[in-house]
């Protein structure tokens, strides 16, 4: 196994809620990592979020992660082992946001990969509305991750990750022009 294979599969148990509590985003230590926040905030952007209660006030809530640049807690809630069964609303309202997450690829890959369809879905949306910039050998391991995981997966999955292998690939093209 490669260093970077230990890596991520290191990473992988941090989304293991019984094993782990984490809010901690990021890969690697020359990655950005989102802080630790408080968890009552995270627990009440779950809630405004995926509460279908608060469906009224769901898009106000979304414009102010936006104005008040609140990604990071946006990305803790889906971090946090309180998401569970919720975890693809708050990954779709990454790119409903309109929050610039380019720095994140890494994480969103580890979504993207993920054994739930909705989240893994919601994650190649949100790569594919990513404007960058983006580090090479992020896309680059991005793809490798991809390919891996491909060999293993049902059909109605291989679109999909075809597909976000395109998107990648044209976004190692474009960074690269």
């Amino acid at each position: 196994m490669e260093p970077n294979e230990e890596n991520n599969e290191d990473l992988k148990k941090y989304f293991n809620s019984k094993e782990y509590s984490t809010a901690i985003i990021g890969t690697g230590g020359d990655e950005p990592a989102a802080p630790v926040l408080n968890e009552g905030k995270v627990s009440a952007l779950i809630s405004l979020l995926t509460d279908p209660a608060n469906k009224e006030i769901r898009e106000e809530a979304l414009i102010t992660l936006k104005k008040e640049k609140s990604g990071d807690l946006l990305l803790a809630a889906i971090a946090s082992p309180e998401s569970a069964g919720k975890q693809h609303l708050l990954v779709a309202a990454c790119w409903e946001s309109e929050i610039n997450f380019s720095k994140y690829l890494p994480f969103f890959i580890l979504l993207a990969l993920n054994d739930d369809y909705l989240v893994s879905l919601e994650a190649i949306t949100v790569i594919s509305t990513m404007e960058g910039p983006f580090e090479e050998k992020h896309l680059k391991e991005g793809i490798i991750k991809i390919k891996e995981k491909q060999k293993t997966i049902s059909s109605e999955r291989v679109v999909l990750y075809n597909d976000l292998v395109v998107t990648l690939e044209g976004l190692l093209q474009k960074d690269k022009e």
